[in-house]
């Protein structure tokens, strides 16, 4: 066994012959085994002794790699003219005088590079070594052995990236701060992160920067194609231009002209796309096509007509090609395109039936169509069986930020890895393997989801696949590299699970579209979930932090605590808002309390973000600047915090009585009170209902909870009240044959009497159905009865995912069953009261159509029935991208489908089927005619089902 020990014998070779961006991460490479093992590693000059030794080099361009190839000790075989790979090799006495040594060896520049940081990351270094200060933790006796020796596979996606957008206030001011403005320097430490996180490609930041002018000069892309960063730009800015550059350059006396536009500034433009492909060509591009508006605008007024709009941009890619064949290549198959199909271009490229779009144009033959999401995260068109075989391929412009409709987020990093893992493994199954590029806005708080993005794009194998659970698996991974020099497995595990509940909070709502009237304040308990989790997120960050060493706060901060508590104090605040709301109208005494609550969260709001940017010497300050609470409009115009609620209370002692979970009360009064029935325990897997006897005034009152009932049993029966109290009431089932009615009062001595009446029924139900109660079936779409598959073609069990944590899905992902005979379908089988009409409700992921063309199609049956096939886009005639529904479905993280079914009395089954690709199914829920469900966002708790073995 061949072994390498990282002591203090321990030596670097170096190549004035490599590429400059190689020893460079080479030299970052040995700063990082510094920081693991306290030794810094030499220089190594050939001839001398050498107890171990790193050989790195790129093959044809290292005279190490070359002799020890010649000598049969590496073979380079599998890397030679490969795109970004490399073989890692440990091997005994590969020089003489040397008796051990680790071999790097790339196929390319990235390649070595990958190989270098590889090496780091066996080591135990983290790749947000630099970016976060995640000080990696200290070793004794560090050595590795030729059990690492691999040589890896090219990467999935060709170019893998990020786009640093809406950066002002928070990335343009961190950058101002620590580096004097978007500038090189600024960049290198951008360009260390995205190479670390196996990236390649950056569009880089462009609201009030130019990438080719603020280097100074030239000096950001210099430095990119020394580290083999391969630069682009973003959908708006053709031939490596950045989007402010025109405003700079244009004006009466310019050469360019003062009219950003293309039929009455030909020349101009022209002139200035062709300057802009002048001064970059030297460097590894990506030129980006295609024509907008200013300021990311339509390129035509709006009168214009959509053959207008499509014979423009045709024009314009006839020039821009021929300006790259006169200047970087006359063979345009060699030189790396893309054209951004975002917002209304994808129109222009699928044109209608009357207008010839680009689609199939000569002008875009071997350019890369970079398809584009909804601006939340999910996909919009995918590569269609016309054009699957495109030259050039398909890439993806994806969003982990947003300053745009439906509405903007940029604060805390709200990526839910699931979501990613579940629409990027979809795009890639249909061919999107191009580019991958994700808007990461400031990078801040973004590493988690960026990190999960990269490395799905870098290894798809390992990362995608048909189990959701793998993203748990990567999160675990994550955190433990992030934090396991930091603390002990429990404090991990803990960390572990604020990340996900964090995350997961994010999923079924997004900082700025959160307020008080999203999630109900008593309804199905669902604000009192969210409440409980943040409550603990907060808890347990609190305890973690106290346990974390000043070095290792920068990494737990950025990377923890800051994201998790921002998170979680924003939801808690605004659960607050709501329920304090609600409570003064009641006029409960203790919304004051609330309100008082709520003041609190708006302070530690600031102070989190305060200790973020004021941590490790105001290392991120910064990037806690975005706006981020109660956005009224798509962005953080007009924002508003939340109003605070203040009640006088009565004047005598007043009793309110309401179950936790409902609005309604009862007071007892004489005149104007209505008594209640509580039918709660009729439902088979219920045997307790807790209720609170709540002040409506600053003034306590006594209260006697009084019954003939001996199958009522209550957790406390007299007592005082000065703001609320909480009861419960519990019936031991195991008594019950049949269903029976009792009833209760509590009596306010001296005020009133509220009068009670409640149903019981013994614990029985059918086996293997979903039972109906209160007039409703739920059930969750991950616990169907039966199912049947149809060739290689089954549905799958996503978890977690979505809003209540799982859902179901058919793969292979690109299967279309629409015009199919025989499709695979899920049952599920319920129980209903009545013979009678019910609306059912399909809770589905909200999926956008995978076809330009509106349609995306579910389909199920009822009772062994004819199987009825909806479409899911309510408006077909209009684009879905800009239609309401979108903007509602974005918001909510939801898609509702709405129909109307006869079930019978007793056994139902309903059967869902596979129709087009991208239906997600997360809940079913049936509701009898003439029921009206409590308000709420997330919807009642599953219905009980009985299994047999129960």
């Amino acid at each position: 066994m061949s072994k390498i020990s990282f002591d203090n014998r321990l030596m670097f070779t170096y190549e004035s012959k490599s590429f400059p961006g190689v020893n460079k991460v080479a030299a970052l490479v040995r700063q990082d085994i510094y920081l693991v093992t306290g030794f810094h590693a030499g220089e190594y000059t050939r001839g001398c002794k050498c107890r171990n030794l790193i050989i790195y080099g790129t093959v044809d361009k290292s005279d190490y790699l070359k002799e020890l190839e010649e000598k049969g000790l590496i073979d380079l075989e599998d890397v030679r003219g490969k795109w970004e790979v490399y073989s890692f090799t440990v091997l005994d006495n590969p020089m003489d005088g040397v008796d051990h040594a680790l071999v790097i060896a790339g196929s390319d520049k990235r390649g070595t590079i990958y190989g270098l940081f590889h090496l780091s990351e066996l080591l135990g270094v983290s790749p947000l070594v630099n970016w976060n200060h995640v000080i990696p933790k200290k070793k004794k006796n560090v050595f590795l052995t030729d059990s690492v020796n691999k040589v890896t596979k090219e990467p999935s996606v060709r170019y893998r990236g990020f786009f640093i957008n809406d950066e002002w206030p928070a990335f343009g001011n961190w950058a101002t701060e620590h580096f004097g403005g978007v500038n090189a320097k600024c960049y290198e430490r951008v360009f260390e992160l995205l190479l670390r996180l196996k990236g390649n490609y950056l569009w880089p930041a462009m609201w009030r920067s130019n990438f080719s002018m603020d280097g100074p000069g030239l000096e950001s892309a210099r430095l990119a194609d020394e580290y083999g960063v391969v630069m682009s730009t973003s959908h708006h800015e053709p031939c490596m231009r950045s989007g402010e550059e025109y405003s700079l350059l244009r004006g009466e006396n310019s050469l360019y002209g003062d009219a950003w536009d293309f039929i009455r500034n030909r020349e101009g433009i022209t002139r200035f796309w062709r300057d802009g492909l002048l001064r970059n060509q030297a460097f590894e591009n990506v030129i980006t096509l295609g024509m907008r508006g200013e300021r990311d605008s339509k390129i035509l007024s709006e009168d214009a007509t959509l053959k207008d709009n499509i014979d423009l941009i045709r024009d314009v890619l006839k020039t821009q090609n021929g300006l790259i064949r006169e200047i970087v290549n006359e063979d345009l198959t060699k030189v790396p395109r893309q054209i951004v199909l975002f917002s209304e271009v994808e129109e222009y490229f699928y044109g209608n039936e009357k207008v010839k779009g680009l689609m199939g144009d000569p002008e875009l033959d071997g350019v890369t169509l970079m398809l584009s999401d909804n601006n939340v995260g999910y996909t919009r068109t995918l590569p269609s069986k016309e054009i699957a075989d495109h030259p050039g391929g398909f890439g993806m412009y994806y969003h982990m930020d947003m300053h745009g409709g439906p509405y903007s987020f940029k604060w805390i990093g709200a990526t839910y890895l699931p979501r990613v893992w579940e629409q990027m493994t979809q795009a890639y199954d249909f061919g999107v393997r191009q580019i991958w590029v994700t808007n990461v806005g400031d990078i801040g708080t973004q590493e988690l989801g960026l990190s999960y993005f990269l490395d799905l794009a870098y290894d798809i194998d390992k990362w995608g696949g048909t189990d959701a659970a793998i993203t748990q698996e990567y999160m675990n991974e994550w955190a433990e590299r992030q934090f396991g020099g930091m603390l002990p497995l429990s404090g991990r595990n803990k960390a572990k699970k604020i990340l996900w509940d964090y995350t997961s909070l994010l999923e079924k709502r997004r900082h700025e579209i959160m307020n008080a009237d999203v999630y109900h304040p008593l309804h199905f308990g669902e604000a009192q979930k969210i409440l409980s989790i943040s409550d603990e997120i907060l808890k347990e960050a609190g305890a973690l932090k106290k346990r974390i060493e000043d070095e290792d706060l920068s990494a737990f901060i950025s990377l923890l605590y800051y994201p998790a508590c921002g998170t979680a104090n924003l939801m808690k605040m605004w659960i607050l808002a709501g329920r304090n709301e609600l409570y003064a109208r009641q006029n409960r005494i203790e919304a004051n309390d609330i309100a008082d609550e709520i003041d609190i969260c708006v302070k530690e709001d600031a102070n989190l973000i305060d200790e973020y940017e004021k941590v490790d010497n105001g290392f991120y300050k910064g990037f806690g600047k975005s706006e981020h609470v109660g956005f009224v409009n798509w962005n953080e115009e007009d924002n508003r915090y939340p109003l605070r609620y203040l009640v006088y209370g009565a004047n005598s002692p007043r009793m309110l009585v309401s179950r936790k979970d409902d609005e309604h009360y009862m007071t007892g009064l004489e005149w104007c009170d209505r008594p209640q029935t509580w039918r709660d325990m009729l439902r088979p897997d219920v045997d307790s209902i807790e209720f609170d006897l709540i002040s409506g005034s600053d003034k306590p009152f006594s209260y006697r909870i009084l019954s003939d009932c001996c199958w009522l049993n209550f957790s406390k029966t007299e007592g005082k009240v000065s703001k609320r109290e909480r009861i419960t009431l519990s019936v031991n089932k195991a008594l019950l044959d049949e269903k029976v009615t009792g009833t209760f009062e509590i009596e306010n001595p001296g005020i009133g009497c509220v009068h009670v009446t409640v149903e019981a029924a013994p614990a029985e139900a059918p086996k293997g159905l979903f039972i109906e109660s209160d007039g409703y079936i739920c059930m969750e779409a991950e616990h169907f009865m039966d199912s049947e598959d149809a060739g290689n073609s089954a549905f799958k069990v996503l978890s977690p995912y979505g809003r209540s944590g799982s859902a179901i899905k058919v793969f292979p992902s690109t299967k279309d069953f629409l015009e199919e005979k025989r499709r695979p379908w899920v049952e599920y089988r319920f129980f209903a009261s009545e013979d009678a009409e019910y609306e059912v409700i399909f809770e589905l992921a909200p999926t956008t159509p995978v076809t330009f063309t509106g349609g995306q199609f579910m389909g199920y049956s009822m009772n062994g029935g004819k199987t009825k096939i909806i479409n899911t886009v309510k408006r077909p005639e209009i684009q879905f991208f800009f239609s309401e529904q979108w903007q509602e479905e974005a918001k909510a993280n939801v898609k509702k489908v709405t129909d109307t079914v006869k079930c019978v009395k007793g056994e139902n089954n309903l059967r869902f089927y596979g129709m087009s690709p991208g239906i997600v199914l997360e809940r079913i829920l049936l509701v009898r005619k003439g029921i009206e469900l409590p308000k709420s966002y997330l919807g009642p708790r599953e219905s009980y089902v009985c299994y047999e073995e129960e």
